[in-house]
């Protein structure tokens, strides 16, 4: 599965890579703190992005429409900080999220649920 992150914080960006690389069938093409990472992907395709939900809504939304362009089938999971975190993004259906301070394992089992 080919994984994209977004995140702001560069040293949790780095952390969740190495981790979920891992993992067999997990392989992170790239990752960002914004949609410069969609640059130079040439034929990849995506399955799944990791967004930050710290990232405005506009940057949520701009993040969905060309990720959307480029691979339409494509899914999202957002890295939260609470529970009750407000989701930024909507992409007109239910949104999955996972807390970031969660194990190597729980990212694991909810990337595969998807």
């Amino acid at each position: 599965m080919n994984i994209v992150i977004i995140e702001q914080n560069k040293i949790f960006r780095e952390s969740l890579k190495t981790a979920l690389n891992q993992i067999p069938d997990f392989d992170i093409v790239s990752d960002s703190d914004n949609t410069d990472c969609f640059e130079n992907l040439g034929d990849k395709q995506i399955q799944l992005i990791l967004i930050d939900n710290n990232l405005t809504k506009s940057k949520c939304s701009e993040i969905k429409n060309k990720a959307l362009a480029l691979w339409p089938s494509v899914r999202f999971l957002l890295l939260i900080n609470y529970k009750k975190e407000e989701c930024n993004i909507d992409l007109n259906r239910p949104v999955k999220a996972i807390l970031k301070n969660s194990s190597k394992k729980d990212f694991e089992n909810r990337i595969r649920e998807l």
